[in-house]
């Protein structure tokens, strides 16, 4: 299958066949997805876009690792639109602005922009699930923890009472099931330091690490559980979501 010459009409069949999730998926906020997409990840990827499909959104942020370093460490590209073979996606520009007014090392920069960012794997999906929506592209383009930190702390703040849903592009691979289960332990128990720790150290074979540290630590401040979809055996990554545990009835 040929992920990329999908039709909205395929894409909207696969997702609505993908297999249900018993999530309460108006407590989803959050959605971890890989870099590509391919037929080895399209299951899982619709498994987990049927956690949001009912939802609207009016802004999603789509987060991603830059490979290397840029000058402008937390980079938005200036585009007014991102265009797909779907049409055009416009920008909120009130959010991209707001976010450079809330911490120094977040811009407006077309330094690590290209057509072979992560977003533009994940708009058409997007376009797909939902009918009118903005976004907002961020590229993290440092290696510093204090900048995912940064980046976690000014995701709490602008987007907990917006109605957003939040992207994070990471692959997690799925051949590696020890990883896995120390990336879920490490997540489970909140150990932020260890989990830092692995993350920038030369044993994990996780791609997009920083998106990925800086999803718990938004998920966490919010008090989301995180779940990893590992139930398809041939996906060669794992995706993930983030919901708000639902309050006990009294």
């Amino acid at each position: 299958m040929d992920v990329q010459s999908l039709t909205q009409h395929q894409i909207q069949e696969h997702v609505k066949n993908a297999k249900h999730l018993n999530t309460n998926a108006e407590h989803v906020r959050m959605l971890f997805v890989p870099n590509n997409i391919d037929a080895h990840n399209f299951g899982e990827l619709c498994t987990t876009y049927k956690t949001v499909v009912n939802q609207t959104f009016d802004t999603v942020v789509v987060i991603e690792s830059y490979t290397g370093h840029l000058q402008k460490k937390l980079a938005m590209p200036s585009n007014k639109v991102f265009e797909t073979r779907f049409g055009e996606v416009p920008v909120n520009d009130f959010l991209r602005n707001e976010f450079c007014d809330e911490e120094d090392d977040f811009f407006i920069a077309d330094e690590g922009y290209s057509k072979e960012m992560s977003l533009y794997t994940q708009l058409p999906i997007l376009q797909s699930c939902f009918s009118d929506f903005e976004v907002v592209s961020l590229q993290i383009g440092d290696y510093d923890p204090a900048i995912i930190r940064e980046l976690a702390y000014t995701l709490d703040e602008l987007l907990l009472n917006r109605n957003a849903l939040i992207v994070y592009c990471c692959d997690v691979p799925a051949s590696s099931p020890e990883e896995l289960e120390k990336l879920r332990s490490l997540v489970v128990n909140n150990k932020e330091s260890g989990l830092m720790h692995y993350l920038n150290s030369n044993e994990k074979t996780v791609k997009g690490a920083r998106a990925f540290m800086s999803g718990i630590l938004v998920a966490r401040s919010w008090g989301y559980d995180v779940e990893f979809l590992d139930h398809i055996e041939s996906a060669t990554n794992i995706c993930g979501y983030a919901k708000r545990t639902e309050p006990q009835m009294a």
